[in-house]
């Protein structure tokens, strides 16, 4: 039996929802054309802190469900590295290795920055709001409004 078997008799679903990923890229390089995926706009972006990052975003939406990447670019401090990629996941099937290696192969000498996870407890594990809110811990957790 495999652990996706495992974890679906247990009521458990567990999937990658977001990753974050800075890479190193040719000098000069605009982010990609991906398979699969729609060039929704590449725009410039203002500073929204004191320190300045980077100059421009080019987002990606897939034409098959909703995930989303933010690809920014044109690193405004030398020790940024040239590229910051954001992939969002569709909350229906989460992110597989297949989307996160759509972004690896255009990027050299990458490392994540981030890899979220979203864990669906089944109400057969006995895991409700009340266990979640006297024991768990979490770094950045929101509330979603439809769920």
């Amino acid at each position: 039996m495999n652990s996706e078997n495992n974890s679906a008799k247990a009521g458990v679903h567990v999937q990658i929802d977001r990753v974050q990923i800075v890479s190193w890229a040719p000098q000069g390089q605009k982010p990609p054309s991906l398979a699969g995926f729609k060039i929704m706009r590449d725009c410039f972006v203002c500073c929204q802190t004191t320190t300045p990052t980077y100059a421009r975003c080019r987002q990606y939406r897939s034409l098959i469900d909703d995930t989303q990447i933010y690809w920014q670019y044109e690193r405004r401090k030398g020790w940024l590295k040239p590229w910051k990629v954001t992939v969002i996941a569709d909350d229906r099937r989460g992110l597989s290795y297949n989307d996160i290696e759509l972004i690896l192969i255009h990027c050299r000498h990458y490392r994540f920055l981030t890899v979220e996870m979203a864990i669906d407890f089944s109400p057969a594990t006995g895991i409700g709001k009340q266990f979640v809110r006297r024991y768990a811990i979490f770094g950045k957790s929101r509330r979603r409004a439809n769920k």
